[in-house]
């Protein structure tokens, strides 16, 4: 799958970030759709990895205080 990360997703976590979509193996497409395209955004802590297209949500990680 490509991957499109919000601009507001600090660079010292996208390859992290990447690690975790290929250990949870989501998959070429969209389940739902048949899209080839994730987005990962980030809101009020919570970083959303979601369809493109459709906007199905594979995964939600919550990022910790340090």
């Amino acid at each position: 799958m490509n991957v499109l990360f919000d601009p507001d997703i600090p660079e010292d976590l996208k390859e992290e970030l990447l690690k975790t979509i290929e250990e949870e193996k989501i998959g070429e497409i969209c389940k739902i759709c048949g899209a080839n395209t994730l987005y990962v955004a980030i809101i009020d802590k919570i970083i959303d990895v979601k369809c493109y297209e459709c906007g199905y949500s594979y995964l939600e990680i919550e990022l910790s205080e340090e």
